[in-house]
């Protein structure tokens, strides 16, 4: 690969991997990096020692030792490690179409890191102490710790909102584009339903969840129109109208963003039983 530093790592990569599941484990010594890249899966990592900078969409962001943070798809990112100390971090990637449709909407709302609670740590240890995957039931076992490692993560995610204070113009907000994404002027609709001008609107919902409004209504349709590809017929250019896209072009553009696809191929691949 030439998109790491191969060189300084302190050993190979330790990686549990099936076709939809994959829990690694490395270390990199000082000065060590990966990327740039652009991510596909549901990424949680956890940074155990030393120091990492990850630069995800142009926005630099720090990883504190023994938390979660989660990396979803369609982010281009650069991982920068200590340049004085080695660093060893796990994770744990999740195929798109393996995941509840749910819990990719929810996913997309969620803190980018989290405490890393002590169920969280048991799965993450219980899979990366696997010998090696041998043989179907293995795979399976792999497979189901890495769903319940990314439900513990939407579990404590909903901790921490509830704990936080409430904001119910923001929730108006949020229940209106969930229901109505393929609206025209969903955007517009939001501000009114939340009371406030978009500005603020954006304020709030970047720091509830990161995102800007509009980056996350196009992520609801593209993955609206990801599962019309899998479960009907229609031709592309009916799903991207039926999902508030203005042309075909464009649809396959976010599609290919999230899932490094085609249209085509996602259909393909879903309707033969492959990964997308």
């Amino acid at each position: 690969m030439a998109n790491y530093d191969g060189a300084r790592i302190g050993w190979d990569h330790r990686e549990r991997r099936t076709a939809q599941v994959t829990f690694g484990q490395i270390r990199y010594q000082p000065g060590g990096y990966c990327g740039p890249r652009r991510q596909r899966d549901y990424q949680l990592v956890v940074l155990h020692a030393g120091s990492c900078r990850v630069e995800v969409n142009g926005t630099e962001r720090e990883l504190a030792v023994g938390e979660l943070h989660l990396f979803v798809p369609g982010g281009r990112e650069r991982f920068g490690f200590s340049d004085t100390q080695p660093s060893e971090h796990s994770w744990c990637s999740v195929a798109p179409s393996f995941l509840p449709a749910a819990w990719r909407r929810e996913l997309s709302l969620a803190p980018t890191s989290l405490g890393m609670t002590p169920l969280a740590q048991r799965l993450l240890a219980a899979c990366v102490e696997f010998d090696r995957v041998q043989g179907e039931a293995d795979a399976r076992v792999v497979e189901q710790l890495g769903l319940a490692l990314f439900a513990e993560y939407l579990r404590a995610s909903r901790v921490a909102r509830a704990a936080a204070p409430a904001d119910e113009g923001l929730r108006r907000a949020l229940r209106h584009l969930q229901e109505n994404p393929s609206e025209a002027d969903c955007l517009r609709k939001m501000e009114r339903v939340a009371g406030c001008s978009r500005s603020a609107l954006i304020r709030r919902f970047k720091r509830q969840t990161g995102q800007t409004p509009a980056r996350y209504l196009w992520r609801v349709r593209t993955e609206m129109g990801i599962a019309m590809l899998r479960e009907t017929g229609l031709p592309v250019y009916e799903i991207a109208e039926r999902c508030g896209f203005s042309n075909a072009f464009h649809f396959s553009r976010c599609v290919k963003r999230i899932t490094g696809g085609s249209p085509r191929k996602i259909r393909q691949q879903a309707w033969s039983g492959g990964r997308v």
